[in-house]
């Protein structure tokens, strides 16, 4: 009974901490996404947007990566001192955080990000283009390119998925190994 509890209030303290991760990581992508599109020419801010539901959907490929992926191989390998299989053993142990930060915080922060810039570049065609104000336009501008951008994130995500279930293991590896590059051998 003793150990419901503690896993009770990790998951509330877990949940209060990627409450204000959340609130920290959209505000900024969403000022530096703002900040770049504003600017930018319409062909320039595409590509913004693009790269943000790229990030989306790698996010995801890694989530579903960690979520679907056996410790035993990296346990093994762990054992044999290869250090990103340490780094990606100690992340696999944490796999409900690491699916749910790549999948729910990243995933979805670049989601909506990623229809707000659709937002402000459905406006910047708007105003190149000139509807001479025809409603029926600039809606069917805005409508369009917001479906665009949620069916390639659907399909990038779907793809993706399967990706993941069937490369997992090379996935949590490099993953493995970029910790181990940025950190370094000697702290993970």
């Amino acid at each position: 009974m003793a150990d419901t509890g503690k896993k009770s209030k990790q998951v509330k303290n877990w949940a209060f901490k990627i409450f204000f991760i959340s609130l920290l990581l959209a505000s900024v992508v969403s000022v530096v996404a703002e900040y770049f599109t504003q600017g930018l020419s319409i062909f320039a801010a595409f590509f913004i947007l693009i790269l943000i539901v790229g990030i989306g959907v790698v996010a995801d490929i890694v989530g579903v990566a960690f979520a679907t992926c056996d410790q035993q191989p990296f346990i093994a390998m762990s054992a044999k001192r290869i250090p990103n299989a340490r780094a990606a053993l100690d992340m696999l142990k944490k796999a409900d955080i690491v699916s749910n930060f790549c999948n729910d915080v990243i995933g979805d922060i670049c989601g909506i990000v990623s229809g707000a810039a659709g937002a402000a570049i459905a406006l910047k065609v708007v105003s190149e283009v000139g509807t001479d104000g025809r409603a029926w336009m600039d809606s069917a501008i805005a409508i369009g390119l917001s479906s665009l951008i949620a069916a390639t994130t659907v399909a990038g995500k779907a793809m993706g998925k399967s990706f993941a279930m069937k490369k997992n293991r090379e996935i949590v590896s490099m993953i493995g190994s970029v910790v181990v590059f940025f950190k370094g051998k000697d702290k993970v």
